[in-house]
C-alpha cells in the first residue's frame, strides 16, 4: 500500500488546530485498509514568551485585547463558527478556558513524538483543554497521559528540567513560521511527491475564511486521500 506522510504544525491554544485534527481523522478511517499513513507534528506556539501570566488568560479577555472591531469579530463570528464547526466533528468548545503558553505541553508532544504516540497525546490533550478546561501545561496530568501510552514519566520529567525548553520551543516556532501558508494548523500531505495541501486558502481575518476552510471538512482530507489511490 502507498504510504502518505502527513506533517501537522500544530498550535495547543488553537481551537481550528482541534478541528483540522478531528476532520483529518475522521477521514483517515476511510482508507485505514488503502492506504499506510505516517504522521509527525510540528508543535508551534503563536505568541512571543511572556506574553501570559502564569495564570493564563480568560478567552474573552484576550479577544477583547486586540479592540472592538477585532474583539466583535472573533467573539460573534469566528469563535461563534469554530464552535458549530466542533459540534459537527463531536467537539464540545467552552468559552470559559484560559490561553496560556504551551512550553511544557510542547515539550511533552515530541517526548510522545519519540515513542510514536504524539497523535493519541495531542487528541488527548486538546480534548482536555478545550472540552474541559484542563491546564494542557499540567505536569501531573501530561505525565499520567503518557504514562498511559507506555511513555515512562520520568521521560518528560527529564525534558522539563531543560533549562532551555522555553528558547527552544520559540526558536522552533521561528523556524516554522516562515512556512506557514497562512496560519495553524497547517497540514502537508505528500504520497511519493509534492504537498498535496499547497493549495491554501487566505488567513482567517480573510472575508471568504469560513466559507473556504477546507481543512475543518472530512471531505477535503478524504479528496486528497483518493488522489493518493491513484498516483
Amino acid at each position: 500500500m502507498a504510504l502518505v506522510e502527513i506533517k501537522v504544525i500544530l498550535d495547543f491554544m488553537c481551537p481550528w488546530s482541534f478541528i483540522g485534527l478531528r476532520s483529518m481523522q475522521l477521514a483517515r478511517e476511510r482508507f485505514a485498509s488503502q492506504l499506510n499513513f505516517a504522521v509527525e507534528f510540528v508543535p508551534f506556539e503563536y505568541d512571543a514568551p511572556g506574553k501570559y501570566p502564569s495564570e493564563g488568560t480568560d478567552w474573552v479577555e484576550y479577544c477583547n485585547s486586540f479592540g472592538p472591531a477585532k474583539a466583535k469579530f472573533l467573539l460573534e463570528e469566528k469563535l461563534p463558527r469554530a464552535f458549530a464547526i466542533g459540534k459537527e466533528l463531536g467537539i464540545e468548545f467552552r468559552l470559559d478556558r484560559r490561553i496560556v503558553h504551551t512550553v511544557d505541553v510542547n515539550t511533552a508532544l515530541l517526548v510522545a513524538q519519540r515513542h510514536h504516540v504524539a497523535e493519541r497525546f495531542a487528541e488527548l490533550t486538546l480534548a482536555a483543554h478545550f472540552e474541559q478546561l484542563e491546564d494542557p501545561n499540567d505536569t501531573k496530568a501530561l505525565a499520567s497521559r503518557l504514562e498511559a501510552l507506555n511513555v515512562a514519566p520520568d521521560e518528560l520529567l527529564e525534558a522539563l528540567k531543560d533549562p532551555e525548553k522555553e528558547a527552544r520551543n520559540w526558536e522552533r516556532t521561528q523556524e516554522v513560521r516562515p512556512s506557514l501558508r497562512s496560519g495553524v494548523p497547517q497540514f502537508e500531505i505528500r504520497c511519493g511527491g509534492a504537498d498535496l495541501c499547497a493549495e491554501a486558502v487566505g488567513g482567517p481575518t480573510s472575508p471568504t475564511y469560513f466559507e473556504e476552510l477546507v481543512f475543518s471538512s472530512p471531505r477535503y482530507f478524504e479528496e486528497i486521500f483518493e488522489k493518493c489511490l491513484s498516483l
